[in-house]
């Protein structure tokens, strides 16, 4: 779970997807705790983007757990600046919105997936 889509004017040159992915999912495990393997990105290019923006990202992010507003409020500001940097923009150029969804709303190879903090029991299981 989470899922990023970024939805970009011009398409970004494959090296730089490969670094605003990486910088992505090194963020969102750095602030979250959440395993690597749970970070999905998406591109969309040729996409409107509103407010002057080059990039806009729409997160959607397991809430609860350890996920309170100041986690959440981190999260996005980190995001924004570390895309900008990874993309060669300034954060103006982009748009982070995160989108908070209970963990039992969403599921990684069949299962349901745990609540934030569960993750280790959750991976257990799977590598069983």
């Amino acid at each position: 779970m989470p899922v990023y889509t970024i939805a970009c004017k011009k398409p970004l040159a494959e090296p730089l997807r490969k670094q605003v992915a990486d910088t992505i999912t090194d963020t969102h495990c750095e602030i979250t705790g959440a395993p690597p393997e749970f970070v999905n990105v998406v591109f969309m290019d040729g996409h409107r983007v509103k407010g002057g923006k080059q990039i806009a990202v729409n997160g959607n992010v397991r809430s609860g757990g350890n996920r309170n507003a100041e986690l959440t409020d981190n999260l996005q500001q980190r995001m924004q600046s570390g895309i900008a940097a990874a993309a060669g923009m300034t954060p103006d150029d982009v748009s982070v919105r995160l989108i908070g969804l209970p963990a039992s709303w969403a599921m990684e190879g069949g299962e349901i997936l745990p609540e934030p903090g569960a993750e280790e029991i959750w991976l257990d299981r799977q590598n069983q």
